[in-house]
């Protein structure tokens, strides 16, 4: 496992940051086999900013009041994940989990063909995988192909998805949402929730 400091996070201290994530290194397996594996590419970060920043230290020199906070440009979150993966994937270009969030920092950048790029590499790679399916699906979705994504939304369920507000409230297939096959997907997938309920 890998820890890596964000250093576009609220916390210039790397030693008390919050902003660290993990990418798992191994044999290539998936970090959370469940549905909440899924992306969540329309999420919103909002940044705070603290009175005394030390990245702001400089700016042409010393600021005259470090206590008055001044912008600088700080880097994305999405910016940093692309080149962290980018930088692995140099070295061992089939890194799984590299691979993952390549593709999902690059659809959250709004860099969709990038990201279909990424899904479509670990559709090869895993092309049983119902998250790997689901996110392919999005991907075209999100690049105007309906036919491929219904395709691979379908596949999805055949392999066992069944997350209907995920689905619902996926932003990623709002261009997909209005077509007859999505509503009769959604019927269908809410149909058989009662039923494995009851038994």
């Amino acid at each position: 496992m890998w820890k890596v400091w964000d250093p576009a996070g609220t916390d210039a201290n790397p030693d008390t940051a919050r902003d660290w994530f993990s990418v798992p290194v191994g044999d290539g397996g998936v970090a959370g086999e469940g549905e909440a594996a899924v992306r969540k590419r329309s999420r919103c970060q909002t940044r705070s900013s603290t009175p005394l920043d030390l990245r702001k230290a400089y700016l042409d020199g010393l600021a005259a009041n470090l206590f008055t906070p001044f912008d600088v440009p700080q880097p994305k979150e999405t910016d940093f994940q692309i080149l962290f993966c980018k930088e692995i994937l140099r070295t061992d270009a089939n890194h799984f989990e590299a691979l993952a969030l390549l593709g999902d920092a690059y659809t959250r950048n709004g860099e969709f063909e990038k990201g279909l790029e990424a899904d479509l590499k670990l559709s090869s790679m895993k092309p049983e995988h119902k998250l790997v399916r689901y996110n392919l699906a999005c991907s075209y979705a999100l690049t105007g192909q309906k036919d491929k994504a219904f395709l691979n939304l379908h596949k999805a369920v055949e392999l066992g998805y069944r997350d209907v507000e995920q689905l619902r409230q996926d932003r990623d297939l709002d261009a997909i949402k209005p077509d007859p096959r999505f509503q009769h997907l959604i019927k269908k997938l809410s149909a058989e929730r009662p039923r494995k309920q009851g038994a």
